[in-house]
């Protein structure tokens, strides 16, 4: 095996499923992929997530184990007040869009919203700094506003989350007493609906 071989294989580890379902946990955070019964499946595994998927389906059944897909917050709940801080800086910008992140500290399971500083804005786009993490803490959440317009995708957004590994929310309609939102999970090329429950806790739908 030469060094490119290893380096790859240890940036990007392989694993043959094991026939009780019953896998090894990821040594470190990264991505590694499963050779199961159904195919191959790529886990990601980050402080705060851990997401299986099925990416390559085999037309045969290989003899391995099972791998459900599977994701998992590993971060706790998101306050609401965190939440109603987004809300009452984008309706208090309105009709101009506004940026900002929802960061998990590792260290005590904590939330904070920062607001993205804008170099530009608009009622229809917007240009901004980047928030910098502090120690133990990851960017989550990556949440902007859509002024008068409902909540939705944009092929804008849909470059800036392509690759990303982030759970994106668009909240529009912030003329209204109830503004729309739209959620989802990105991770590399996973793309799934998500949504907060009544707790605050993340998910996604199946």
């Amino acid at each position: 095996m030469s060094n490119m071989d290893e380096a790859l294989l240890k940036a990007f580890p392989l694993l043959a499923a094991s026939a009780s379902g019953q896998q090894p946990p990821a040594a470190d955070f990264g991505t590694r992929y499963l050779v199961g019964r159904h195919g191959v499946s790529r886990e990601v595994t980050l402080p705060w997530i851990r997401a299986c998927q099925l990416i390559a389906p085999s037309s045969l059944t290989l003899p391995y184990g099972v791998v459900p897909d599977a994701v998992e917050f590993r971060c706790g709940p998101i306050p609401g007040a965190v939440v109603r801080e987004f809300v009452a800086d984008a309706k208090d910008a309105f009709p101009l869009e506004i940026a900002g992140v929802f960061l998990w500290n590792e260290a005590n399971d904590s939330w904070r919203y920062a607001r993205r500083e804008a170099t530009t804005a608009s009622g229809s786009h917007i240009e901004y700094e980047e928030v910098r993490a502090g120690d133990g803490e990851h960017i989550v959440v990556d949440v902007h506003s859509h002024g008068m317009h409902t909540a939705f995708f944009s092929a804008e957004d849909d470059a800036d989350d392509a690759g990303a590994m982030k759970v994106s929310l668009v909240l529009g309609n912030l003329d209204q007493e109830r503004p729309t939102s739209k959620m989802r999970l990105c991770m590399a090329g996973l793309v799934r609906p998500a949504y907060l429950n009544g707790d605050g806790r993340l998910g996604v739908t199946a």
